[in-house]
C-alpha cells in the first residue's frame, strides 16, 4: 500500500509533464522582424556615450537626424539593422566601433492602405502577421470589377504585380506574402466588358469572362424580352484600326451551349445588339 502511495504522486507529475507538453504552443515559423516606419518613437543608446543618447520620432519622409551622422533613413528598417548601421557611421568618429542599440518605445505607422475594387477601401489598422488575403477580406473582399490578376503591392515605393485568382482558390499559398505596415495595396478595375442593348431584360455592360459565348452573355442580362427577335442578334466588334464588324447570330439555332460555334464566342469591347420583332 505505501508503494503505491508513493507512487501516485510521481504518476501525477509525469501526466502533467505530457498534458504541458502537448498543450504549449509550438513555434513552426519565426515570425517576421518588426520594420521601423513613419511615426515610430526610438531610443537609441550609445553605450559609453552617454551624449549622443537620443529619443527620436520617424518623420514622414522616414527619416531621422542624429547628432554627428545628421540625417538618416531609418524607415524599413529592422532595429537590428539599424544599430549595426548607425555603428558603421559612427565608426568613422570613434577609433573604436561603438556599441549601439535601437528600441521601438511606440508604433506611429500601425496602419496599411487597401484600394481599387474592394468593398472597403481606406485605411486598415495593421495586425502582426497579415497576409495579402486576409488583408483584402479586411476591406471587404474584391468585387466583381477586379482585376485579380494584376493586384499591386507597393512597399518602400517598389510595387510588385500579385495574382491572387488562384489564390482565392486555396491554391498558390506562396502569393500570399506577409502585409508590413505602410504598405499600399491596389486592386485595379477591369477594363474588359461586353455590352448588350436592345431586347434584353437587363441591359448594360458586363464583363467579361473566359470563353464566354453569347448566349452567356445574354444570360447574364436576364434574358430575351416578350419582344425580342433571338433570330436577328448581331455583334458588333471593333478590329485594332478601328473598323468595325458585324457578325449575325441566329441564337434559335444554337443548340448546344458546350459546343459553341467560334463566331459566337465573344471578345472584350464587344456590343450585342438584340433587336426588336416585325409584328
Amino acid at each position: 500500500m505505501e508503494l503505491i502511495k508513493r507512487g501516485v504522486p510521481a504518476l501525477f507529475l509525469f501526466l502533467a509533464l505530457v498534458i504541458v507538453a502537448v498543450l504549449s504552443p509550438v513555434r513552426a515559423h519565426a515570425s517576421e522582424p518588426y520594420r521601423i516606419g513613419v511615426g515610430d518613437n526610438l531610443s537609441i543608446l550609445v553605450w559609453n556615450e552617454a551624449q549622443l543618447n537620443q529619443s527620436l520620432t520617424v518623420l514622414p519622409d522616414g527619416n531621422i537626424s542624429f547628432p554627428l551622422i545628421g540625417t538618416l533613413h531609418v524607415a524599413g528598417y529592422t532595429t537590428e539593422e539599424l544599430a549595426q548601421h548607425l555603428a558603421n557611421r559612427l565608426t568613422t568618429v570613434f577609433k573604436k566601433r561603438p556599441s549601439v542599440s535601437v528600441i521601438v518605445r511606440s508604433i506611429g505607422n500601425n496602419f496599411f492602405y487597401i484600394m481599387g475594387a474592394v468593398g472597403h477601401a481606406g485605411t486598415i489598422s495593421f495586425t502582426h502577421n497579415i497576409k495579402l488575403l486576409q488583408a483584402i477580406i479586411l476591406a471587404g473582399g474584391t468585387t466583381l470589377a477586379a482585376k485579380k490578376n494584376a493586384v499591386v503591392l507597393i512597399r518602400h515605393n517598389k510595387p510588385r504585380i500579385i495574382s491572387i485568382e488562384n489564390l482565392e482558390k486555396g491554391t498558390d499559398l506562396k502569393e500570399n506574402i506577409s502585409i508590413h505596415p505602410q504598405d499600399i495595396i491596389i486592386v485595379p478595375v477591369r477594363n474588359d466588358q461586353v455590352f448588350l442593348l436592345g431586347e434584353v431584360s437587363a441591359p448594360g455592360a458586363y464583363y467579361y469572362e473566359k470563353k464566354m459565348t453569347i448566349m452567356k452573355a445574354i444570360i447574364n442580362a436576364h434574358g430575351f424580352t416578350q419582344f425580342a427577335s433571338p433570330g436577328s442578334v448581331k455583334i458588333v466588334r471593333e478590329s485594332p484600326d478601328g473598323t468595325k464588324k458585324i457578325i449575325h447570330i441566329d441564337v434559335n439555332k444554337i443548340e448546344n451551349e458546350k459546343r459553341a460555334h467560334k463566331k459566337e464566342y465573344l471578345q472584350p469591347g464587344d456590343m450585342i445588339y438584340v433587336p426588336q420583332r416585325l409584328f
